[in-house]
């Protein structure tokens, strides 16, 4: 059985920066990519909301025996397999996976311009995910 308190905080931690993402999208792609400050505070951010979301999915995954478990990107397949999420939600969160990983661990250059795009064209993705992880707890517990 996964645990509430758990579940509670990794939405809002999940909530909290996709949040904050969304209040750093007001520059121009130019301004984005010239200012080294804000890219590290974008990349952290991201960092830390996407690991969230495979720490929620971790949780659920292995509360409810779902498999199967293995890498992060599994943990989200999980989810995807039980249909706590969406198929669509389910491959967006595992993009996000990559994404994150390219991040944490510099994989070649940053590609900036990937990053403002994502920053702002994808926030949406997570928003759908607390959403649809949210229902399923409601609807479950």
């Amino acid at each position: 059985m996964v645990d509430e308190d758990i579940v509670v905080d990794k939405l809002r931690f999940i909530n909290e920066y996709t949040n904050d993402l969304k209040q750093m999208r007001g520059m121009s792609k130019s301004e984005y990519v010239e200012d080294v400050v804000i890219q590290r505070a974008v990349e952290r951010t991201f960092m830390n909301l996407i690991q969230s979301c495979i720490d929620l999915a971790q949780h659920i995954r292995a509360s409810e025996g779902l498999s199967p478990s293995g890498t992060s990107k599994n943990e989200i397949e999980s989810l995807g397999n039980a249909e706590i999420i969406s198929r669509d939600v389910q491959e967006q969160m595992e993009e996000a996976v990559g994404f994150r990983n390219i991040l944490a661990h510099r994989y070649g250059d940053v590609n900036h311009d990937v990053v403002y795009s994502v920053l702002h064209n994808d926030l949406h993705w997570f928003d759908q995910f607390q959403q649809e992880i949210a229902q399923w707890f409601q609807q479950r517990y």
